[in-house]
């Protein structure tokens, strides 16, 4: 499989995530913190082994940040807050401020092209709701991960049709 497939496949397990997650905004309990956690973590295997299959470096920075955001934001949801509840809300805010971060680097490289605004868009996305997190402005938890995974989700099929028809 190409590597495009892969980041393809992590979009769309993301954009799906984010769905189900809309569906229970304010049900931030157990079942919906650990759907989004393995959510991410799967989106995060997709997206590591579209780093492994990639052959430039530019690519496999772009993959390969967007993947290890992911990871981290997932097993923190999965097992909880290391140390106190203020180093969770740090670490997800920062990771979601890298994650932002590495789909507008991953969108510079889609020059010419019509979706190139929108992977921006994602990364924007994605950058806002980690600083939200940081100043600890009062947004639904579920709601939060939820807008975030619909962002990753549209900025990883975005990018994957860049590599696709750049393939």
């Amino acid at each position: 499989m190409k590597s495009w497939m892969f980041m393809m496949t992590a979009g769309i397990v993301a954009l799906l995530g984010g769905l189900l997650a809309l569906f229970n905004p304010t049900g931030v309990g157990n079942t919906t913190v650990t759907l989004l956690g393995w959510t991410l973590i799967i989106v995060a295997v997709l997206q590591g082994w579209a780093t492994y299959r990639s052959t430039t470096s530019s690519a496999r920075l772009q993959a390969g940040g967007i993947a290890v955001a992911a990871a981290f934001l997932g097993f923190s949801l999965l097992f909880g807050p290391f140390g106190s509840g203020s180093l969770l809300r740090w670490l997800l805010g920062l990771l979601l401020i890298a994650s932002g971060a590495a789909k507008i680097f991953a969108g510079r490289a889609m020059v010419g092209t019509d979706n190139r605004l929108l992977v921006f868009g994602t990364g924007a996305v994605s950058a806002v709701m980690g600083l939200i997190v940081l100043f600890g402005l009062n947004l639904n938890f579920g709601t939060l991960l939820a807008v975030e995974l619909l962002a990753s989700g549209l900025g990883l099929v975005l990018l994957a049709m860049y590599r696709r028809a750049n393939a």
